[in-house]
């Protein structure tokens, strides 16, 4: 690890201290400063593209259609809920519709945008066609994301593509890139783990008999949203006297019983 990472990584566990500090004093800013550590960290677009490229030489692809939306977030930062990456070795492009217009152009890193009409994977498709007609070299070897795509857009893109390009399944490269954390992502677990331990705190605050499971799970949400979370990493668990036995009980109408259990399982995304 550089000099530069390590000291990223020591300012983010001294902030998550100070932090930590103010949620046991019940300091209202806590909270406030959580939001502005969270919307601070920086996210590294532009390495993660490049290692990409290195990783799609060594299997011999010279493009790489992604579908999946977080990998798609992972390497550019677009949130939006319809996109595909074309990433080329000589740059990427993110395709998307009018809608996410401006969030492309406020959200996206390190990637060129191309606003379309059409389904944006199959516009990837046709734009990488074009490019490659227009070369007259050889033809190139596009890989897509087997395990994500569908059988109808799989049909789709093979009724738009090109006799110049070679469509194969890729092994899953940007899996194999998020399973080793950056520096960014490291900070940004940490301050996870942070608005998540609040969380149980408020939870114990709501929880009195005769309250509804929903209830407790919606205050929780809540204060997720208002400490700056993105949303929850999935339905919020909170499950009551018998109910507490389900391996994954998602909260109900129950009350909550005088002197039972109850189990709570919840986690945020940032």
């Amino acid at each position: 690890m550089n000099s530069a990472a390590l000291r990223r990584l020591q300012q983010g566990a001294n902030e998550s201290r100070r932090l930590r500090r103010l949620e046991r004093g019940g300091v209202p800013e806590a909270q406030t400063c959580l939001c502005l550590l969270i919307n601070s960290l920086p996210m590294d677009y532009v390495g993660r593209q490049l290692r990409l490229i290195e990783e799609l030489r060594a299997s011999r692809f010279d493009a790489l259609l992604i579908a999946h939306l977080p990998n798609i977030r992972y390497l550019c930062g677009f949130s939006g809920s319809s996109g595909a990456l074309l990433v080329t070795l000589g740059g990427s492009t993110l395709f998307t519709d009018g809608r996410y217009t401006q969030q492309a152009k406020a959200e996206v890193k390190a990637a060129g945008i191309k606003i379309v009409r059409t389904g944006p994977l199959t516009s990837a498709m046709e734009w990488l066609g074009r490019r490659t007609s227009s070369n007259r070299g050889r033809g190139i070897t596009l890989g897509i994301e087997g395990q994500y795509l569908t059988v109808s857009a799989r049909r789709a893109l093979a009724e738009v593509q090109a006799k110049g390009i070679r469509m194969r399944e890729a092994p899953a490269l940007v899996e194999r890139m998020r399973m080793v954390k950056d520096a960014g992502e490291i900070e940004l677990i940490r301050s996870a783990v942070m608005l998540g331990a609040g969380l149980f705190d408020r939870a114990l605050q709501v929880i009195r008999p005769g309250v509804r499971e929903v209830e407790v799970a919606a205050e929780m949400e809540y204060s997720a949203r208002k400490a700056g979370a993105d949303g929850m990493s999935f339905e919020t668990i909170v499950a009551t006297g018998a109910r507490s036995a389900l391996p994954h009980g998602r909260a109900s109408e129950a009350a909550i019983a005088a002197g039972g259990f109850v189990v709570c399982d919840f986690g945020v995304i940032l």
